[in-house]
Order: structure tokens, then C-alpha cells, then sequence
């Protein structure tokens, strides 16, 4: 049986393939500073952002098979998450925080990180 931080791991790993350190970078800073629920409403706002809506579905399909949500898009797991008790939104944003070290991690170096960045 594999262990809590396994499971993200490998959940992250995973969907890491599509994306870029650089659409990841801002989320962990967007969600301590504005909230879960504002940073999916920005990562999730327009085309321009793309790459943050795509960790976020990322995120929020962890959640959802770490049975914390029943969504598996940003979109709804923004709904869904607007609905329950601040009890279950700290949970999910903590669980959140924890997984986007690993996504952070994984996530493909583009052309605009800095060389070498450790972040």
C-alpha cells in the first residue's frame, strides 16, 4: 500500500507531461495569498492561462481521487468547493499545496524558467 505523499507523487508525475514549471510556479503563491477558490477562478479565467487551468484540472483530479471533491475539472471542483463548510475547502487546499510541490517538481522546464532555478 503506498503512502499519502507516493500517491502524489505518482498522481503528479504523471500529469506533469503536459505542462510547464513556469504555468505551475504562481499557483502555490496564488493560493496562499488569495485563497483556492480565487486562484482556480484566475488560473481558470480565459485562454490566456491555459497552462495554470490545465495543473489546476490536475489538482483538482487529485483531489477528487483522494476523495476529497467529487470533481475532476477546476471549473467544478471551483463550484463544488464554493458550497461545502470552510472545514472541507482548508482540507482541499492543504491537500492542494502539498500535491503542487511534486507537480512543481515534475513539470517540464520551458524556455522562459531561469536556468538552473531550483524553485
Amino acid at each position: 500500500m503506498k503512502n499519502l505523499e507516493q500517491q502524489r507523487a505518482q498522481h503528479a508525475f504523471g500529469k506533469s507531461r503536459d505542462l510547464k514549471r513556469q504555468d505551475v510556479n504562481k499557483l502555490p503563491a496564488l493560493i496562499l495569498g488569495n485563497g483556492l477558490l480565487a486562484a482556480t477562478a484566475f488560473a481558470t479565467d480565459g485562454d490566456l492561462r491555459k497552462g495554470m487551468a490545465n495543473a489546476m484540472n490536475a489538482i483538482a483530479d487529485h483531489l477528487a481521487k483522494s476523495k476529497l471533491i467529487d470533481s475532476k475539472t477546476a471549473s467544478e471542483m471551483l463550484k463544488e468547493l464554493a458550497e461545502k463548510d470552510s472545514l472541507h475547502l482548508r482540507l482541499a487546499t492543504e491537500e492542494a499545496l502539498a500535491y503542487l510541490v511534486y507537480l512543481k517538481r515534475f513539470a517540464k522546464q520551458g524556455k522562459d524558467d531561469e536556468a538552473g532555478s531550483e524553485t
